[in-house]
């Protein structure tokens, strides 16, 4: 075979059998990158202010270290959380902060999801990294149609290392 006929024959079966061109892979692989949980801290801070701003005195906004207990490997973990407090009517940010996570290239854990009537969770992953979002509200009592809710929720935002085997077992 001549090196055309080689060069053309490998073109053909490099593209059949590379994925489509925007194929994703499930789940997707985080591409984002921290040089230290203090960066990756210091990101999702920015993520956070952002999302609630700083001019409502009915928002309270800290930050803390914690230790952190994985959920499908044993051990925990030092990382650092934001808790946002929400006094009033105003909307939780929890969804606005989840969004503004993906958009700067964290990836859904899913793992780590859950969604109920008073409240939610979702997990997300750098390379290094995971962050996890909890939101909790007051859900209302669905036996009852004349309770009104208390208005606020709370938001955490904890970040730690994240580990490989913290993964649901098949």
């Amino acid at each position: 075979m001549n090196p055309r006929s080689l060069a053309a024959l490998a073109v053909a079966w490099l593209a059949a059998t590379a994925p489509a061109a925007g194929a994703e892979t499930w789940p997707p692989e985080p591409t984002l990158h921290y040089a230290s949980l203090e960066t990756a801290r210091d990101s999702i801070g920015a993520i956070v202010s952002r999302c609630v701003g700083g001019a409502d005195t009915a928002i309270h906004v800290s930050r803390a270290p914690v230790s952190f207990e994985y959920l499908y490997a044993k051990g925990s973990a030092k990382g650092w959380a934001f808790r946002v407090t929400v006094n009033d009517t105003t909307p939780c940010p929890d969804v606005e902060i989840e969004q503004s996570l993906a958009d700067a290239g964290w990836v859904e854990s899913f793992g780590y999801s859950a969604d109920g009537t008073d409240g939610s969770t979702m997990g997300y992953l750098s390379r290094e990294y995971f962050c996890l979002v909890e939101g909790t509200w007051d859900g209302g009592d669905d036996t009852d149609d004349t309770y009104v809710p208390v208005p606020g929720c709370k938001v955490t935002v904890t970040c730690v290392p994240r580990r490989e085997d913290d993964i649901p077992r098949q």
